[in-house]
C-alpha cells in the first residue's frame, strides 16, 4: 500500500501539470455542487408557482407548481403568488342619492385564481391589487350613490353588498382574479344626521310607550266599569271559566280523543287513570293504541 501511495507522489512531483489538473477538477465538482444546491427551490404553503426562462421561452404558462420543493435549471427562475383569500378594506367618503356626505368601511375579499397565476401575472404583475383598488372604490361610489343614507345605514345593506359584488364579479372576469365576497363592515354619517336618527329613535321608544300606558289606562278604566255594575272579580273569572268550558266542549265534540288527554294530564302516576275498577284491573296503567 505504503508503495502505491509512493509511486502517486513520484508521479505528482514528476509532473506539475497533474496538480494543476486536480485543482481544476476540484473547483469544477465544487462549483457543480453549488449549482446543484442552488436549483432547488421551494413552493411554500399557500402559494403556487411557475418558471420563468429567460433562455428558453419565457413564463411557462402550462405548468403550475403547488407547494413543495423543486429542481429547476439554475439560470430559471421560479415566481411564486399567495393564492389565499386575502382582504382589503376601504375607507370612502361619498355622497348618496341625495348628496349627503357619508363614510363607509367596505371590506372587499379575493384571491389570485388557483392555476392562473402565469396569466396573472402577464396582465397584472405582482401589483395586481392596485387593479383591485381601482376596481373596489369604483364600485363602492356607484352603488353608493345609488340610495339614500338611510338606506345604507339600515335596511338596503344587503342589497347594496350583492351589487357591490356583480360588479366587481364583472371587473375580475377575464383577470384571473376571485371575488369571494364584498361586506359593508361600517357606516358613519356626518354628525347632524347621527344626531336626527337618534332622536327618531327616541321619539319612537316615547311613542311606543305611550301607547303602552294608554292600554293600561284603558284595562283600568274598563275594570272601575265592571266593578260599578257590579261585576265583581269572581263573576269576571266565572266567565273566563265559561270560555274556557265552552272551548273544552268544543273540543270534545270535534275530537273524542280530547278526553282521554284529559285523564292522562290529571294522572298523578297512582294507580291508573280510568280508575280502579277498570278493565284492565286495579294498578294498572295502560293506554292503548287507537
Amino acid at each position: 500500500m505504503s508503495n502505491f501511495s509512493d509511486q502517486i507522489k513520484q508521479k505528482v512531483n514528476a509532473d506539475p501539470k497533474n496538480i494543476g489538473r486536480l485543482i481544476a477538477l476540484g473547483v469544477i465538482l465544487l462549483i457543480a455542487f453549488i449549482v446543484f444546491l442552488m436549483s432547488w427551490t421551494d413552493v411554500e404553503p399557500g402559494e403556487q408557482g411557475f418558471i420563468y426562462s429567460p433562455y428558453g421561452g419565457g413564463v411557462d404558462q402550462d405548468v403550475t407548481y403547488d407547494e413543495g420543493t423543486f429542481f429547476i435549471a439554475p439560470w430559471n427562475e421560479m415566481i411564486t403568488y399567495n393564492i389565499r383569500q386575502q382582504s382589503e378594506t376601504y375607507v370612502s367618503e361619498v355622497m348618496d342619492k341625495n348628496g349627503t356626505d357619508i363614510t363607509v368601511n367596505v371590506a372587499v375579499n379575493y384571491s389570485a385564481q388557483s392555476g392562473k397565476i402565469a396569466q396573472l401575472h402577464l396582465k397584472h404583475g405582482p401589483g395586481f391589487i392596485k387593479f383591485i383598488d381601482d376596481k373596489a372604490k369604483g364600485a363602492i361610489k356607484d352603488v353608493i350613490g345609488r340610495y339614500t343614507y338611510e338606506q345604507v345605514y339600515s335596511s338596503k345593506r344587503e342589497a347594496l353588498e350583492g351589487e357591490m359584488e356583480d360588479i366587481l364579479q364583472h371587473d375580475f372576469e377575464g383577470n384571473f382574479i376571485t371575488l369571494h365576497y364584498v361586506e359593508i363592515a361600517d357606516v358613519n354619517l356626518p354628525p347632524n344626521i347621527a344626531t336626527e336618527i337618534t332622536n327618531k329613535e327616541t321619539q319612537k321608544q316615547k311613542n311606543l310607550t305611550a301607547k303602552e300606558k294608554q292600554l293600561e289606562e284603558e284595562y283600568l278604566a274598563n275594570a272601575k266599569i265592571a266593578k260599578a255594575r257590579g261585576d265583581s272579580a269572581l263573576i269576571i273569572s266565572a266567565i273566563f271559566k265559561a270560555e274556557a268550558i265552552e272551548l273544552e266542549a268544543s273540543q270534545i265534540s270535534k275530537n273524542p280523543q280530547y278526553i282521554e288527554l284529559k285523564k292522562w294530564e290529571k294522572w298523578d302516576g297512582k294507580g291508573s287513570p280510568y280508575g280502579e275498577g277498570n278493565v284492565f284491573g286495579q294498578g294498572v296503567s295502560v293506554l292503548k293504541n287507537r
